[in-house]
Parts: structure tokens; C-alpha cells; sequence
């Protein structure tokens, strides 16, 4: 379906093994595969705002999990970005969920400054753990496009260069759908 897909990723991060069997109780399944409907997940940005996919509906999403020890991610980073200031305007979510812990969660918001992430982020172990759960993820950085209707269209886990433009064409299709 996509050519992402075939593509060697540059990296992947894997979960702590600890943390994959404390979620799944065994080996995690794989993601969400495209056609599945997006679980929805309540989190808080930031900033301090509440967030649901519910709340996102009739937006095209690009969901993102990721953390900032995690160096693919930090690779991804720019290319969300660019995605964010390209479609953001036409429609396009792009929202980062950091799977960062309690320890480290302290770490997103200078995370967002270095990085000049203007898209939203949410850092709420808790509670993105629970959507971590939910969709499956057990490598970061893992993405899922999601259309205005709530189904995953696209999903990988890992970072591969040349992202964005194998990214673009899929967004501009979903989000041509009304």
C-alpha cells in the first residue's frame, strides 16, 4: 500500500522490554494496521488543555509517539514539523504524544524548544500511556495518519529518511475526502 512500508526505517527505539510485558503481559502485538477505526484517547497538551481524537474529528491527524531520549525521534522531529506548517493550515493535526516517563517527562518542553515544535504535544505519562496501550505501540518513534473520520489510513514504526515526501501525497489525498 505505501512504499514507507518496504523501506529499511533508519532507526527504531524500542520500549523497554520490561514496560512492553508490563502493558501486554506478553510480546505486544503489531500496531494498528490501516482500515482499523483510531481508538480515541483523552490526554492533556502541554499547555495545560485538554485533548480527545474525538475533539480532532473532521481534521486529518498524524499521531506520533515518541520521547526525548529517543534519537530517531529526535530525527522525525523536523520532518513533523515541516508536515505541521505545510498541511496544518489545510486540515492537518499533527500531535505528539511523548511516551516520556516520570523521570523524564520534565524533559518535553525544553525538548520542544530545541527542537521548534509548534505543533501540538502532549506529555502525560498516564494518560498516553493508556493510548500507548491502546494502538499498540510497542517501538517509538510509531505514527499513525488518521483520517477526518477516525480511521488509521497509515501506520510504521520507525523513522525513515525521505518521510515527509512519501507522507505528503497520502495527506493531500485524505485530505481532499470530506
Amino acid at each position: 500500500m505505501s512504499r514507507l512500508l518496504p523501506m529499511v526505517a533508519v532507526a527504531l527505539a524500542l520500549l523497554p522490554a520490561s514496560a512492553a510485558l508490563a502493558q501486554y503481559g506478553a510480546a505486544p502485538p503489531p500496531p494498528l494496521p490501516a482500515g482499523t477505526p483510531a481508538p480515541n484517547f483523552t490526554t492533556t497538551t502541554v499547555g495545560g488543555k485538554p485533548l480527545t481524537l474525538r475533539s480532532l474529528r473532521g481534521k486529518v491527524v498524524l499521531l506520533d509517539y515518541w520521547a526525548t531520549w529517543c534519537g530517531p525521534c529526535q530525527m522525525a522531529t523536523p520532518t513533523l514539523e515541516s508536515l505541521s506548517k505545510q498541511f496544518g493550515p489545510k486540515g492537518l493535526a499533527v500531535v505528539g504524544m511523548s511516551v516520556d516517563d516520570s523521570r523524564s517527562v520534565g524533559q518535553v518542553k525544553p525538548f520542544m524548544k530545541h527542537f521548534g515544535m509548534t505543533y501540538i504535544v502532549t506529555a502525560s505519562p498516564a494518560a498516553n500511556g493508556k493510548a500507548q496501550y491502546a494502538y499498540r505501540v510497542n517501538g517509538i518513534p510509531s505514527q499513525f495518519l488518521i483520517d477526518r473520520r477516525g480511521i488509521v489510513r497509515w501506520s510504521q514504526s520507525g523513522f525513515s529518511p525521505g518521510e515527509g515526501q512519501e507522507l505528503a501525497p497520502m495527506i493531500k489525498r485524505l485530505l481532499a475526502q470530506k
